[in-house]
C-alpha cells in the first residue's frame, strides 16, 4: 500500500541526524504502508513512479515476513542524512533475523528506490531552472497488481540472467539444484514465470483458472548448495475457501514436481 505524508524527521530510526526524510515502511494493520515524502510525491512523475512501485512491492514481501521482529510501527526508513549520505536503517535489532543475502538485496532494493527518488528532485530542480516546470497530474497511489507483477517478472529475468553468468565464472552448473524443468512436468493448466524475491531466485506458478498458486524460491546456502522454499499464495481475504483448497492441491503437486527435480546439492 502507498500513501504519503508531511513529513519532518530531525532523526533516522537509528538516531542520526537527517537532512532530507524520503520514506518510510511502516506497519499497519496485517500490512505494511510505504509512506513517503510529501513534498517529493506531490513532484512524482509517472515514470519514476512506475519503475518504483515494483521496488516497493517486493521491499513489502521482504519485510512482511519479519514484521513480528519489529521494534516499533517504523519497520525502515530511508533518509538523506547531514553529512549527504543516503542511510536505510532496519528496526533496532530486526537485522540479526536475516539472511545475509537476503538483507543485501533488500538494502540494494531500498538504495535504488532513493535513487528514483534523488532523480525526482533533481529534474524538478533543472526544470525550474529553466522555466519549464511543468504541472503534474496526481499520480494514483492504487497498486495495479497485474502491472506490478509484469515489472516483477521483468525483475526477475534480469536476476536470473546475473546469476547465469555469475555461476559461469565461477564454473557452476547453470541449474544449481535443479535439473530442467519442462512445462510438461507440471499440473494441467499450470504454467511457471520467473519472479522477484529478495531470499533468492524466484519462480511463480499460475493457474489458468485460478490465478496465482504460489511461489518457489532457490536459496543459496553454501558454496554447492541450494534451499528449495515454497510459499504458498494465500489470495484474496473473500476467496471462497472451496477454491483456496483446490489451489492449495494443485500448488502441492507443483511443489511435488520440483522436488522431484532438485537433486539436493
Amino acid at each position: 500500500m502507498l500513501s504519503s505524508k508531511d513529513e519532518v524527521n530531525l532523526k533516522n530510526i537509528a538516531g542520526n541526524d537527517v537532512s532530507i526524510f524520503l520514506y518510510r515502511f511502516e506497519l499497519r494493520g496485517n500490512g505494511i504502508d510505504f509512506v513517503l515524502n510529501q513534498a517529493i510525491a506531490e513532484d512524482m512523475y509517472p515514470d519514476i513512479d512506475e519503475k518504483m512501485k515494483p521496488l516497493v512491492h517486493a521491499c513489502c514481501e521482504t519485510l512482511s515476513r519479519y514484521r513480528q521482529f519489529s521494534a516499533g510501527n517504523t519497520i525502515m526508513d530511508g533518509n538523506f542524512l547531514v553529512t549527504g549520505e543516503f542511510e536505510v536503517m532496519l528496526s533496532k535489532g530486526l537485522g540479526r533475523h536475516f539472511a545475509q543475502d537476503e538483507k543485501v538485496r533488500l538494502f540494494q532494493d531500498a538504495k535504488n528506490i532513493a535513487d528514483l527518488l534523488a532523480v525526482v528532485m533533481d529534474r524538478g530542480t533543472q526544470e525550474l531552472k529553466k522555466g519549464k516546470r511543468l504541472h503534474l497530474s496526481p499520480i494514483d497511489n492504487t497498486p495495479n497488481p497485474r502491472k506490478i507483477k509484469k515489472e516483477l517478472e521483468k525483475l526477475g529475468k534480469t536476476k536470473h540472467q546475473q546469476a547465469k553468468i555469475q555461476w559461469l565464472a565461477e564454473g557452476v552448473q547453470l541449474r544449481p539444484g535443479l535439473r530442467q524443468l519442462r512445462p510438461d512436468d507440471l499440473p494441467p493448466d499450470v504454467t511457471a514465470s520467473s519472479g522477484y524475491d529478495h531470499r533468492g531466485l524466484c519462480y511463480v506458478f499460475d493457474h489458468k483458472i485460478f490465478g496465482e498458486l504460489g511461489r518457489i524460491v532457490l536459496i543459496k546456502v553454501g558454496e554447492q548448495e541450494m534451499l528449495m522454499q515454497a510459499d504458498l499464495y494465500l489470495g484474496q481475504e473473500n476467496q471462497e475457501p472451496a477454491i483456496g483448497k483446490k489451489k492449495k492441491e494443485i500448488f502441492e503437486k507443483v511443489v511435488t514436481t520440483v522436488n522431484a527435480c532438485f537433486d539436493g546439492l
